[in-house]
């Protein structure tokens, strides 16, 4: 059984307070598998009987118990409470949030960073997280004001790709001096930009900031831009959602000709 403070651990890392804690809550056999593939530091592991009612479960539970970190078994009932879905699948996970900043990364290894400036909803930056991963990006950065990315939406909205894909969370002003220090291009998301056409290409290394769902891009974001960037909606839409949005900007610019 796990401890009460175990307990009210796991309530904090579902609240606000979990980024006093630095350790996040994974949650689901899927995600649990891709948290220990990647190696992420691991504090303990929670599982209960519906853990073992699928083969998979079954393979996982002996992961679980060969992995090496501690391992606490509680009823179904139990872990529905602690959890923070309604189908936690019968597994759960307390892990430290990894040390991830610019200073940490070597400029000429990446070829493109995507940029968060604000954005609010943990399912749209845990998507763009996901699709980023998925295109090809080589570094994410939560600007201030952003929501939190390791609160367990984000981290069930990424699919696991946040354990894969470095975000680290940095102020613009050193995340833009970093860029300038390094030749990136800044472009920034905007519905007034120019648009991207099918089979552009990005040249040399570039940063796609992509801002606040209502409100677009924070003024000092946009005076440092290089070029506003949009995607043209022949089907009559004034605009979309901006993980939508991201992923399309991302798939245009990373694409390449035919043959190369």
């Amino acid at each position: 059984m796990i401890t009460h403070n175990q307990a009210k651990l796991i309530g904090r890392l579902k609240s606000r307070k979990r980024r006093e804690e630095r350790r996040f809550l994974v949650e689901g056999v899927r995600l649990v598998e891709t948290l220990i593939d990647c190696q992420l530091a691991v504090e303990f592991f929670v599982a209960s009987p519906a853990l073992a009612e699928t083969a998979r479960g079954r393979r996982l539970r002996e992961t679980l118990e060969a992995v090496g970190s501690p391992f606490f078994e509680v009823g179904d009932a139990e872990l529905r409470r602690l959890a923070d879905t309604e189908n936690p699948q019968g597994v759960l996970a307390v892990a430290h949030e990894p040390e991830r900043s610019l200073s940490r990364f070597q400029a000429p290894q990446l070829s493109c960073v995507l940029i968060f400036d604000r954005l609010a909803d943990p399912g749209n930056l845990g998507t763009l997280v996901r699709a980023g991963h998925a295109l090809g990006v080589s570094l994410a950065v939560a600007l201030p004001g952003t929501v939190d990315p390791w609160s367990p939406k984000v981290v069930r909205a990424s699919a696991g790709s946040l354990f894969r894909l470095p975000v680290a969370q940095e102020p613009w002003s050193d995340v833009a001096a970093w860029l300038r220090r390094h030749d990136f291009a800044i472009f920034c998301g905007d519905r007034a930009g120019e648009p991207v056409g099918r089979g552009g290409e990005a040249p040399g290394r570039f940063a796609l900031v992509l801002g606040n769902e209502p409100s677009g891009l924070s003024e000092d974001v946009r005076a440092d831009c290089d070029k506003l960037l949009a995607i043209e909606l022949p089907g009559g839409m004034d605009s979309l959602n901006v993980a939508v949005a991201g992923a399309i900007l991302l798939d245009r610019l990373l694409s390449r000709p035919s043959g190369t």
